[in-house]
């Protein structure tokens, strides 16, 4: 899959679906809230639906209904800095992505996806030293390639701490921010030393969405580590998702239908 065309991971129904597992809700308890037929919740989350339906139902869950009925025709344009690479393995439809910065003939790796053999053959091309392997959770999809590394100093979201930093490349700084939620614990990488600044955040969030959570209680957590700590970064930080295309904080707060201000959306 070429990088430069990947899918967003999710569609409205599939962000309808993560929001009623985090809230907990059933169909019918759903239709209630949003003043809908259960067979219309139904309908909706088999891909058949209208604008208004979404509406109520985006109100109901505590999404941004401008920002889920935009969802068809969202598809942030982000091209990477000089320094980053993306590489996308084969998982699900979209894949799964992993990562690269390159600074200096040295490079630190996010993530394993489930195939190294094209990080492997990307530093073998261009003669490049591995200094580090990072890791934003242990879902498999990340980490299925995990023995490859097995020379390589390895940093597991379990091993640092919120706003740590570490002097990475040459000498500019990586932050950990804690992302905590779809998987516990989880971390994000944030590296201000290329052009623009960039955030590998694995499923913490996604164009458009964000990982489905386990439960209520860690969908409260991924919700508030994404708004605090993730949202809260320069508009122009590039964000790297595990899964979907390269996105923006400013792309996220307008059109993620978990993260996008929904004051104006609830007045209306």
């Amino acid at each position: 899959m070429s990088p430069t065309n990947t899918p967003l991971e999710d569609d409205a129904c599939d962000i309808i679906a993560k929001a009623m597992h985090g809230l907990g809700l059933s169909a019918t308890q759903l239709a209630g809230k949003a003043k809908l037929s259960e067979n219309d919740v139904h309908t909706t989350l088999q891909g058949h639906y209208e604008d208004h339906t979404l509406r109520s139902l985006s109100l109901a869950l505590e999404l941004s209904p401008l920002a889920l009925t935009g969802i068809a025709c969202y598809h942030p344009e982000i091209s990477p800095p000089n320094g980053l690479i993306r590489i996308v393995s084969a998982f699900g439809h979209a894949g799964v992505n992993a990562y690269m910065i390159v600074k200096d003939k040295h490079a630190v790796i996010f993530d394993t996806g489930t195939d190294a053999s094209p990080l492997f053959s990307y530093l073998e091309q261009y003669q490049l030293i591995l200094d580090a392997l990072y890791i934003t959770h242990r879902h498999h999809d990340h980490v299925a390639a995990i023995k490859r590394f097995d020379k390589t100093r390895i940093i597991y979201p379990e091993d640092t701490k919120h706003g740590q930093k570490e002097n990475i490349l040459s000498g500019e700084q990586l932050t950990t921010i804690d992302v905590s939620g779809h998987s516990n614990p989880a971390k994000a990488y944030y590296y201000d030393g290329l052009d623009t600044s960039v955030c590998i955040v694995g499923d913490s969030v996604f164009a458009g969405s964000m990982g489905k959570c386990p439960d209520t209680k860690s969908y409260k957590q991924a919700l508030r580590t994404a708004r605090e700590n993730l949202m809260s970064l320069p508009p122009d930080t590039i964000l790297c998702p595990g899964h979907g295309p390269l996105t923006s904080i400013a792309c996220e707060q307008a059109s993620n239908p978990f993260l996008a201000n929904t004051r104006d959306d609830f007045q209306q």
